[in-house]
């Protein structure tokens, strides 16, 4: 099973043996970037806000970003033709897939490095791995939890990358809050598996998105409040909109336009160089250096997950078989 963001796995109908589409897997890369940049910026801008002030603006920026999209392609339309009932769980959705997933990867990003925030939050994919074989009695071969406890272990790495000590820079707050981020989008991805494939996934993606958006708010302005938006000055400012507009906005448009253009499983590699790229325009941006601990960690979770998602579910005699 590939994890998409948005929680959905869609199929291209692009026949077998066509030309590799180069601007797809162009559009992938400027995807990764913007997935990738949230996180060294949202590091920066929680130096002046509160994680539910930025959460908040993210999904609000976002989800009208991804609006006016739908206004522009004429998809918005698409609504009316869906049943109550999908319409209501798509809200639902957004419960776990955005106001849970943004509280929690915000509030890691306040206590912990954006590198060491962005691998964490990879381990979705073994979660869903784990909760599809209880929710979707979806097969767990014993050759996939070998490569999930290969990914564990590598998450366990990264944690404890300064050492196996709870003292010192140990901060279990932060990595545990990305750990439950990863978990909330797993649930929002195997809840939303069955309802994706009856619909147009970027329509259930924004009604998803606006109900984040709107519980978000809403828990912010009777916590928080706003006040703190008056103190960002410019640079901060085009941060939180590079954040929303970047990350959600643009990137989930151009996520789904190349869905169009190749098969999924071609571009779910792009997916895996997130956290790679979170590492490495952290390292220039916020100047965050790690052991050799965290790196081998990194490796171990994206190997993990690559080997889950491509060789997991191969059965002797039967290597197309999925679980």
């Amino acid at each position: 099973m590939n994890r998409m963001r948005g929680g959905m796995t869609p199929s291209s109908s692009k026949p077998a043996g066509e030309p590799v589409n180069r601007s797809a897997y162009l559009l992938m890369l400027i995807v990764t970037f913007f997935w990738a940049i949230g996180h060294p910026l949202g590091a920066l801008i929680l130096e002046v806000l509160h994680p539910f002030q930025l959460g908040a603006a993210n999904l609000v920026i976002g989800f009208f970003c991804v609006f006016i999209f739908l206004l522009a392609s004429g998809k918005i339309a698409l609504v009316k033709k869906m049943k109550k009932t999908d319409i209501l769980y798509s809200l639902l959705l957004g419960v776990f897939g955005f106001f849970v997933y943004n509280i929690c990867t915000f509030s890691a990003l306040a206590r912990i490095p954006a590198s060491m925030n962005a691998v964490l939050v990879a381990t979705n994919v073994i979660f869903i791995t784990v909760i599809a074989a209880f929710v979707l009695k979806e097969k767990l071969y014993a050759r996939k939890v070998f490569f999930i406890l290969i990914a564990a272990g590598g998450a366990v790495l990264v944690i404890f990358n300064q050492g196996f000590s709870f003292s010192g820079t140990f901060r279990p707050q932060g990595s545990l809050f990305s750990l439950a981020g990863a978990l909330s989008f797993s649930i929002y991805t195997v809840m939303g598996k069955q309802i994706l494939e009856r619909n147009e996934p970027i329509i259930i993606t924004t009604l998803s998105l606006f109900s984040g958006a709107v519980l978000l708010t809403i828990l912010t302005a009777f916590s928080t409040g706003f006040s703190d938006f008056s103190q960002l000055d410019g640079r901060t400012w085009t941060y939180v909109l590079i954040v929303g507009a970047g990350m959600i906005g643009l990137a989930y448009p151009l996520w789904f336009f190349a869905l169009k253009k190749v098969k999924a499983s071609h571009i779910a590699v792009f997916i895996y160089l997130t956290p790679v790229f979170a590492t490495v325009l952290s390292y220039f941006i916020l100047k965050e250096t790690f052991s050799w601990l965290f790196y081998l960690g990194t490796a171990c979770i994206l190997g993990g997950i690559i080997l889950i998602n491509t060789l997991g579910d191969r059965v002797k005699g039967n290597p197309n078989l999925d679980g």
